[in-house]
C-alpha cells in the first residue's frame, strides 16, 4: 500500500490530524493506521473531556481558545449522513481551589489568562462561598473561576473526528505498525502485523501512550510512558447547585456528569505501564482510600455519596514536563513527526494540535499557533516547558 500521508494512531489526536489534512485538499492520499477500532483500549473515551484555559502557558490557553470554539460549533461542522457528531458540549466552567501556598501560582497564572483574554476571575473565600454555596473552603484561600469553559463528550468527539475524516476520503486501516523502514534521512515504509507494509512521503507518530514504542523503532527516545488513571462516576442524594468541573492543589477533580458526578483523581506515585484490571492491585479500594475524602473536602455534601462504577484509562504521561511534544524528533530523519505527551490535556487541544500537525506536513512549519516552544529541542537542550500550578 502506498499513501501520501501515513498516521500512525486514529484516536483523537491521529483523526483530528487526518481531518485538517483531508480539508485542506492538499495532502493526497492519507491512511491511518489503528489496530483497535473499536477503541476499547484507547485513552480518549475514558477521560473526562475538559476544555479548559486555565492554564499557564500562553501555547496552551490559545489552543484551548481554539478548541473551545471548535467544539462549539463541532455539530455544525463535523456531521456527517451518519453521524450527527452530537458531542454534548457544555460550557458549564471550570474552577480551581487552591491552598495558602498556591496563591502565588494561581494569582501569575491569573494574569497571564487575563493577557491571552481569558474572561476568567479571582474569588475570594467569602465571593466563593456567595457563587457557589456547597464548595467547601475549609482549605481553600483563593479560587478561579473561568465560566466560559467546559466539557465535552470524549468518545462522540473522537468519532465524530474519524467519520468526518472518512468521509472526506481518509481511509483507515486496523493494523498495528511492527516497524519502520528508513533510507538516508528518509522514513520509507512502515511494517505491519498482518503482514506487508505501507509506503509514504510523510508519517506521523499519534500512537498516544505507545509513542515512544514507536519512535523506538527509528532509533528515536520520547520520554512519553503510559500512566494508568482511574475515574469514578457517584450520586449525590443532597441538593447541590449547578456546579463547574472543580479541580484543586491536590490533583482531585469532579464535574456534573448526568444525574450524579464524574471524577477522581491522578495516581501519582504508581509506576508507568498499562493497567488493564482496575478492580486488583493498587486500585482496588483507590476511591476509598484517597479519592472519596479530598472530593468531600471540595464539596462536604458528598461525604454521603454513593459511588456506582469506576473506569481505567492511560495517559501518554510526557515525563520530562508534562507538556506535549509536537514536530520531528527522529534524528536524522526529516520526513516523520509527533504529537504525543500530552499528559491529560489531548482532547482539549486536539482541535488545535490536529490542525498544527496538518501544517506541518504540509509547510513544514506552524502556520496559525506558533508551537515551537513544544517542540523536541527542548528536551535537547534540558529546558523543561511545564505548566505551573494546578495542572
Amino acid at each position: 500500500m502506498k499513501f501520501d500521508v501515513v498516521l500512525i494512531g486514529g484516536g483523537i489526536m491521529g483523526s483530528a490530524a487526518a481531518y485538517f489534512l483531508a480539508l485542506s485538499g492538499m495532502a493526497g492520499d492519507i491512511a491511518v493506521i489503528e489496530p483497535d477500532p473499536t477503541y476499547t483500549q484507547a485513552a480518549t473515551p475514558a477521560g473526562a473531556g475538559g476544555v479548559r484555559r486555565l492554564m499557564c502557558r500562553p501555547e496552551n490557553i490559545r489552543m484551548s481558545q481554539f478548541s473551545l470554539d471548535f467544539y462549539a460549533g463541532f455539530h455544525e461542522t463535523m456531521a456527517t449522513p451518519d453521524n450527527p457528531a452530537d458531542i454534548r458540549f457544555r460550557r458549564q466552567g471550570y474552577l480551581f481551589l487552591t491552598n495558602r501556598d498556591g496563591v502565588g501560582d494561581l494569582t501569575d497564572n491569573f494574569r497571564t489568562q487575563s493577557g491571552e483574554g481569558v474572561p476568567a476571575e479571582l474569588l475570594d473565600v467569602s465571593a466563593l462561598q456567595a457563587r457557589f454555596p456547597s464548595v467547601g473552603v475549609a482549605d481553600v484561600a483563593l479560587a478561579c473561576h473561568s465560566p466560559e469553559d467546559g466539557w465535552i463528550d470524549p468518545y462522540s468527539a473522537l468519532i465524530g473526528f474519524r467519520k468526518k475524516a472518512e468521509s472526506l476520503g481518509v481511509r483507515y486501516v486496523k493494523d498495528r505498525v511492527t516497524g519502520i523502514e528508513a533510507a538516508g534521512n528518509k522514513v520509507t515504509h512502515a511494517a505491519l502485523a498482518a503482514g506487508g507494509t505501507v509506503k509514504a512521503e510523510t508519517f506521523v507518530n499519534v500512537a498516544g501512550a505507545w509513542a515512544g514504542d514507536v519512535a523506538a523503532m527509528t532509533g528515536a527516545r520520547l520520554p512519553v510512558v503510559p500512566m494508568c488513571r482511574v475515574q469514578h462516576f457517584w450520586h449525590c442524594a443532597h441538593e447541590i447547585e449547578d456546579l463547574p468541573l472543580i479541580k484543586d492543589d491536590s490533583g482531585a477533580f469532579f464535574r456534573p456528569e448526568g444525574d450524579g458526578f464524574a471524577g477522581g483523581r491522578p495516581s501519582w506515585d504508581i509506576e508507568p505501564g498499562f493497567i488493564w484490571d482496575i478492580d486488583r492491585g493498587y486500585f482496588a479500594n483507590y476511591f476509598e482510600d484517597t479519592v472519596w475524602e479530598l472530593v468531600a473536602t471540595m464539596v462536604p455534601k458528598f461525604e454521603t455519596l454513593k459511588l456506582e462504577r469506576s473506569w481505567g484509562g492511560h495517559y501518554a504521561q510526557n515525563l520530562f514536563d508534562g507538556n506535549m511534544i509536537i514536530g520531528r524528533y527522529s534524528r536524522g530523519h526529516d520526513n516523520i513527526y509527533t504529537a504525543c505527551g500530552f499528559s491529560g490535556h489531548g482532547i482539549m487541544h486536539a482541535p488545535a494540535v490536529g490542525r498544527a500537525l496538518s501544517e506541518l506536513v504540509l509547510h513544514g512549519d506552524f502556520k496559525t499557533l506558533d508551537l515551537g516552544a513544544m517542540g523536541f529541542q527542548r528536551l535537547i537542550d534540558d529546558k523543561p516547558y511545564g505548566e505551573i500550578g494546578i495542572r
